[in-house]
């Protein structure tokens, strides 16, 4: 009885082992028979006589058909397909193995050209080694944060730094307010700024960095502690943008740091009694409630550029060209 088409199982195919279509179909159709001569062979494939004479010199040239005495017979497929079969895994594995290793090979090189422009630097001598290239490279400005411990990359009075003040280079520096409970941190930072540095105070940094004009930057990789001893070097392109821009968006809004009276440190030099003009106080009070610079002179019966001379006032006391910072300066020494 013959089986349902609709549930037979389709053949494999002998194309994973160099058969195409129609030498595999003369081939089924030899072992099919004990024997067959090749003129029957049309009849049974449906192929050309051309086609079907071509099929066999394949099969024979690959040993799966004897033709001796004119007919044909099929070798045992065990023995000659096996080793087909065999040889065809063993390439396919290969290939694999040859896939793995070009994979890996292009994401490799993927990863170096993608990250070409970053160099990790190891150890502290090498570290202060790349510090004094860019203090030395640096043909404009040089921007740092700064955190402990301080002697890294900090702005201690270092000869390369001294260079830096005979050039005449800017420097601008913004240290984190746990910076001044290093030891000799003062001293540092008056040396720094009778050296002309601009320094700022910022709550928190998220890592020590070192900025040369726009065209390099060392970035702190290790968590902290003591050793400081990995660094990576930034070279122009995306993420040297945006580290400058990190910069001068925590430049904008940290308070500006000046010498107090008897050469000491202050990040807050104006005290609660320096607000001593009620007007100042009602000029701030007013500002921080969220009203213009026109509102509050209306409010307060002066004219506009008397407000803002005001305002400026204020901010120079607070150390800051921020409205916002000027803010939390007022809430921060109790001027209201």
């Amino acid at each position: 009885m013959d089986t349902d088409p609709a549930i037979q199982i389709p053949p494999g195919s002998l194309s994973g082992v160099g058969l195409t279509d129609a030498p595999e179909s003369v081939y089924r159709a030899i072992v099919a028979q004990l024997a067959i001569q090749p003129d029957e062979l049309v009849e049974a494939t449906g192929l050309t006589v051309e086609s079907v004479t071509a099929s066999i010199g394949t099969l024979i040239s690959r040993g799966l058909v004897d033709a001796s005495g004119g007919t044909l017979t099929a070798v045992s497929p065990l023995l000659t397909l096996g080793d087909l079969v065999a040889k065809s895994e063993r390439d396919a594995r290969m290939a694999r193995a040859a896939l793995d290793e070009l994979a890996d090979h292009h994401r490799s090189i993927r990863q170096q050209e993608e990250f070409r422009g970053l160099e990790v630097i190891h150890g502290r001598a090498n570290i202060g080694g790349w510090i004094n290239h860019l203090m030395r490279a640096t043909e404009r400005e040089l921007r740092l944060f700064a955190k402990p411990p301080f002697e890294v990359v900090g702005v201690a009075e270092t000869d390369s730094e001294k260079e830096l003040a005979v050039r005449g280079l800017a420097e601008r520096v913004i240290i984190e307010r746990s910076l001044l409970d290093e030891p000799e941190t003062e001293q540092d930072l008056l040396a720094s700024l009778d050296r002309g540095q601009q320094i700022r105070l910022a709550e928190t940094l998220p890592s020590k960095l070192l900025i040369a004009d726009d065209s390099m930057a060392l970035v702190q990789l290790d968590e902290g502690g003591p050793s400081h001893d990995v660094v990576v070097v930034v070279r122009p392109g995306g993420l040297l943008t945006s580290l400058t821009t990190l910069f001068e968006s925590l430049w904008e809004r940290s308070i500006q740091l000046r010498e107090a009276p008897g050469r000491r440190i202050e990040p807050y030099p104006a005290s609660e009694d320096a607000l001593s003009d009620p007007m100042d106080r009602k000029v701030l009070a007013l500002l921080l409630a969220g009203h213009t610079d026109g509102v509050v002179a209306t409010r307060l019966g002066v004219g506009l550029r008397t407000v803002q001379r005001r305002v400026r006032h204020l901010m120079d006391m607070a150390g800051t060209d921020s409205r916002i910072l000027l803010g939390w300066y007022a809430r921060d020494r109790g001027w209201l």
